[in-house]
């Protein structure tokens, strides 16, 4: 009966040489062995989120992103009324008395979606579509137009309605946004406090 023997190999926990118990063999002992699988382990979850983070929606990364964005604006602008119907204490509804409405839209116009000029404080009527000049001769997109001409000037408005590049948002510039905009809102708070 012929039995191979084994070459010498270097344990890849300690870097000692080694005679294998067996082919496979990759550590020198079972302390080396228990190393090997925790930082093995560790390394397998951390190459695991990297792959998570980088499959991770767009779609979420946006919605992220956009929350972080609307409660700076909310945040900005929580001395100031409503930007369409100048109401200051607007009855409670689902998820509170604000939001942060955009001038142009998120749908029509994505490339301004984080833009501040486009996006104030607004009542949830307003916001909705209806609200106070719905009835009436003026929309309530007019009166926010007018009112966001008074508040930022007609020369930033002309810009927000002028041509816009496309814009494709990618994962790390909405993680970036989102970051950005916590801390914005933190500092504000900050500041008022």
């Amino acid at each position: 009966m012929l039995t191979a023997t084994l070459k010498p190999k270097e344990c890849r926990q300690c870097g000692t040489s080694f005679i294998p118990f067996r082919f496979a063999a990759k550590v020198c002992s079972p302390t080396c062995a228990r190393r090997y699988v925790a930082e093995t382990k560790k390394a397998e979850k951390v190459s695991d989120r990297a792959k998570k983070a980088e499959q991770e929606p767009i779609n979420k990364l946006k919605a992220a992103a956009q929350t972080a964005f609307n409660e700076f604006i909310r945040t900005r602008d929580a001395d100031l009324p409503c930007i369409s119907c100048d109401e200051t204490n607007p009855p409670m509804k689902p998820g509170g008395q604000w939001d942060a409405g955009h001038f142009l839209s998120r749908g029509a116009y994505p490339e301004l979606r984080y833009d501040e000029d486009n996006c104030h404080k607004q009542c949830k009527t307003c916001n909705g579509g209806g609200g106070k000049f719905a009835h009436k001769a003026r929309t309530v997109a007019e009166e926010y137009e007018t009112r966001l001409i008074a508040r930022i000037g007609a020369d930033r408005v002309a810009r927000l309605k002028g041509p816009h590049d496309i814009v494709k948002w990618d994962r790390d510039t909405l993680r970036q946004i989102k970051v950005i905009y916590r801390a914005k809102t933190r500092e504000l708070r900050k500041e008022r406090a």
